[in-house]
């Protein structure tokens, strides 16, 4: 076997995701990876802490692992002397990503885009309400951006006890945003805004001052977390921030200095300086204030930006700026670090069903996928265009809020049908797949790689079958909420502020998914953005890890 180096140093304004795609596309086909994550056994190497290293097969041609570095832009360099024993194994990990009431469906989005650019791809997005086996086989739990406040009034205790439970096992909670909120304690908005929260109080672990609720009655609304009656609760600071690294350790392993971090949320101080691992450092002068800008920067500048706090066997890491932004590539590599934690010196976890053939109403149900895919990417444009002409009658209505709700889905909508194809691309590379096992298999190789091709075969199977089902009453779905859309046109030409507020929230209902609220003849729905983002992600990993083999197995030397 032979170890190349794959180096992993974020440099602020650029992208550090090609190391982490390379690394985790590696893990999942099959190869070695590991990672320094201290300074032992790197002397000699030209490893730095947080460096990958790749084991390679010497059955495969060193033009493998040299064309996988052009083709992701990462300098991968052999290494002579090397012990094995010096870097810690690590896995691609399991994932759950909650998308249901009070996670913003934009916010979600990006959280999946930015995985995928990493390499994460195995994913579930959670809607909620949370049950044992949603959590049971995953390493890492998100919760992003949204409304922290929204997800805990809708979220039972029990619910809460699971999640807490999920850490105390082993587990790794990462909180973003609005997610980096429910762990912490006290905090006092939350009284006024709902009164007692039964799942605050299973999730209260972090000791935190809220900097963001000294100012009660805020004079200067620029934006705002929830509307108490006629006030606007704001938050002091929104725009890009640098966040300083102020400890360093396996969440901050690659990283120095300062960072460039997108901040929409609360400001809050940990009360444990140990668990603090950034710090706000300065806020960017196009940086918008819900507070007088001497104020902000004040209680901006010092706030903690990135906390890990050990719980039980497992970790909580809070991020109170978005670590999955567009706008800010570089710090995606801390999210990557904290994802893997779990998964440091732990064995795989693959599916073992092995396939070589694919029948053929697998390729038909595929077809049809295609076709019923097509017409909800067509039902789905239709509702985009309603939403942008139901927008700025919201705006007249004073639903400020709600409009900027709809704006925002509707961002998410069209970015997750833009993946249509990805269905069609599968299904062709699953074609290529079986002639490229049924070659291999005539000539008599065997390996690993050839064992997982034929494994995500079945996945993709699987994919097929779970798709053939669901994507229907999706279309149907979709095809109401144009009928709601229409409906919601109507009432805000005839009707008062409060019927449009009602005919809002079945719409967003309806697309977005809601709990059940049976006091109110509410049933529970899990809309339709989410189970159609969570369709495509499968079938996206189906398609990467397919193409990825079948090109990776054509450098295998003959046996």
């Amino acid at each position: 076997m032979k170890w190349w180096r794959a180096p992993f140093k974020a440099v602020d304004g650029e992208s550090c995701s090609n190391t982490l795609r390379l690394v985790n596309n590696l893990s999942e086909a099959g190869f070695k990876v590991g990672r320094l994550v201290g300074p032992r056994g790197s002397k000699g190497t030209g490893l730095q802490p947080g460096d990958f290293v790749i084991g390679v097969e010497d059955h495969y041609s060193e033009r493998l692992i040299n064309n996988l570095g052009e083709e992701y832009g990462v300098e991968l360099k052999p290494l002579k002397t090397f012990d094995p024993e010096t870097v810690v194994t690590v896995r691609s990990p399991l994932i759950g990503v909650y998308s249901g009431e009070g996670a913003g469906p934009y916010y979600t989005q990006d959280m999946v885009e930015a995985l995928e650019e990493m390499g994460f791809r195995k994913v579930s997005l959670l809607t909620g309400p949370l049950t044992p086996g949603d959590l049971s086989s995953l390493d890492a739990l998100i919760f992003g951006g949204g409304d922290s406040f929204q997800i805990l009034s809708s979220m039972k205790p029990e619910e809460a006890r699971l999640i807490r439970q999920f850490v105390e096992s082993g587990g790794v909670y990462i909180g973003v945003c609005a997610g980096a909120m429910l762990p912490v304690k006290p905090v006092n908005i939350l009284g006024a805004a709902y009164g007692l929260l039964e799942a605050w109080e299973e999730l209260q672990v972090v000791e935190c001052e809220i900097l963001s609720d000294s100012v009660s009655e805020p004079r200067w609304p620029v934006f705002s977390s929830r509307r108490l009656g006629e006030v606007l609760r704001t938050y002091p600071v929104k725009g890009l921030v640098k966040s300083k690294i102020v400890k360093r350790g396996l969440l901050t392993l690659g990283y120095r200095e300062e960072v460039t971090m997108l901040h929409t949320g609360p400001l809050i101080k940990a009360k444990d300086p140990k668990q603090v691992f950034g710090v706000i450092g300065s806020v960017s002068e196009s940086a918008e204030y819900g507070l007088p800008c001497e104020n902000a920067v004040e209680k901006a500048q010092g706030a903690s930006s990135i906390i890990m706090v050990e719980h039980g066997s497992g970790k909580i890491v809070l991020f109170t700026s978005h670590v999955e932004s567009i706008e800010t590539p570089a710090v995606h590599g801390l999210l990557g670090n904290a994802l893997f934690l779990k998964t440091y010196g732990d064995g795989e976890k693959r599916f073992s069903q092995h396939v070589e053939e694919i029948k053929t109403e697998d390729f038909t149900a595929a077809s049809e996928s295609c076709r019923v895919l097509k017409l909800v990417k067509d039902a789905a444009s239709k509702v985009v265009e309603q939403v942008e002409n139901v927008i700025p009658g919201l705006y007249a209505s004073q639903l400020v809020q709600e409009a900027a709700q709809l704006r925002m889905l509707k961002q998410a909508i069209n970015r997750i049908v833009a993946r249509e194809s990805v269905v069609l691309e599968s299904m062709e590379e699953a074609l290529k797949a079986v002639t490229v096992l049924q070659e291999l298999r005539r000539k008599g190789f065997a390996n690993t790689q050839i064992e997982i091709l034929s494994n995500s075969l079945a996945e993709w199977s699987y994919v097929v079958g779970k798709a053939r089902k669901a994507l229907p009453p999706l279309l149907e779905k979709i095809v109401e909420t144009q009928e709601l859309m229409a409906d919601l046109s109507t009432v805000m030409v005839s009707s008062d502020r409060s019927d449009v507020e009602k005919r809002f929230a079945t719409v967003w209902n309806a697309l977005a998914g809601c709990r059940a609220r049976f006091e109110k003849g509410v049933p529970a729905s899990p809309g339709v953005v989410s189970p159609l983002a969570s369709l495509l992600i499968n079938f996206t990993d189906s398609l990467e890890k397919m193409r990825l083999l079948r090109r990776i197995l054509t450098y295998l030397k003959q046996p």
